[in-house]
């Protein structure tokens, strides 16, 4: 539970309203290891204790409602407004990219042609018994002989030939 969850419904927690189990573990743990949290509650119960001490009725002055209205005016989040400059910006860079891409459309570019290079003969793989390790002998070293059960073997080249 994060410190804004907590605040969200501390009114409901403080006056017992949360039924839930879960719920209730859970505004304790964070009530246990959060000390602003703590710092909250502590502020809201003596201020609900100063008002239940109080002798007589707390009247708010004649124009508290006004001034409250006008200062949750100013603290609500509204609508930011973008300065002038920022659509001018934006038609600039559209403006931009639209010239962009009219200009890539008429524009073709040729792709240069190279010659194919001439084929080159794949060497023999050979397997070394004993090693996992693949080369590549020579073609005219020796005589690669093999089974279907994928043992190969590799006879050196004769004296002779």
């Amino acid at each position: 539970m994060t410190c804004l969850q907590f605040r969200d419904r501390y009114s409901d927690y403080r006056d017992g309203l949360i039924t839930s189990e879960r719920e209730l573990r859970q505004y304790q743990r964070h009530f246990a290891y959060c000390a602003a949290c703590r710092r909250y509650d502590a502020a809201v119960r003596r201020g609900v204790l100063a008002l239940r001490a109080a002798r007589h009725a707390i009247a708010p002055s004649p124009d508290f409602r006004r001034r409250l209205e006008s200062r949750l005016a100013r603290e609500r989040p509204g609508e930011p407004e973008l300065p002038a400059r920022a659509g001018l910006a934006a038609a600039l860079l559209l403006a931009a990219l639209l010239g962009l891409l009219a200009l890539e459309g008429t524009r073709r570019t040729e792709l240069a042609q190279t010659a194919p290079l001439p084929p080159v003969p794949f060497p023999k793989p050979v397997a070394h018994a004993g090693v996992p390790f693949v080369s590549f002998q020579d073609p005219r070293a020796g005589v690669v002989v093999g089974n279907p059960y994928g043992v190969v073997l590799v006879e050196p080249v004769s004296a002779g030939r």
